[in-house]
């Protein structure tokens, strides 16, 4: 008859050697895990710049044109009198300057129509993707 102490130090052997086991399995070569990172999604083609030159250099233009309404809107507002008694042509070089980059961003894109499409502009976008009526 075996006694207590040597079933349970039969076990603990037996246990041992299970966590030995284990351990082995944990520190051999890890397992692939699929990553938490997900690939982006695709660009869309709206935003896929042309290959055709010339558009790009308009676009380019447009873009420049932009900047210059811009600076030409800070440098005007920088004074509280003009501010106070321009503020509608204010904000409309604002409105154009927007409209601009629209367009440049339509001109620039291999996709036009998906360019249009991501227009916020409502009233823009309305007057690009109209019927002719003629």
């Amino acid at each position: 008859m075996t006694s207590f102490w040597t079933k349970a130090a039969n076990a603990a052997a037996q246990g041992q050697a299970r966590c030995d086991t284990i351990q082995a399995e944990f520190r051999a070569e890890p397992k692939a895990r699929r990553s938490i990172r997900r690939d982006p999604p695709p660009t869309p083609a709206a935003l896929i710049p042309t290959d055709d030159v010339v558009r790009q250099r308009l676009a380019e233009e447009l873009d420049y044109a932009c900047r210059i309404l811009d600076a030409m809107g800070n440098q005007l507002s920088s004074d509280p009198n003009v501010v106070a008694r321009h503020v509608v042509p204010l904000q409309l070089g604002d409105v154009i300057g927007q409209l601009l980059g629209h367009v440049a961003s339509v001109i620039r894109s291999s996709d036009p129509g998906g360019a249009i499409e991501r227009i916020g502009m409502s009233d823009l976008k309305s007057r690009l993707i109209r019927k002719s009526v003629v």
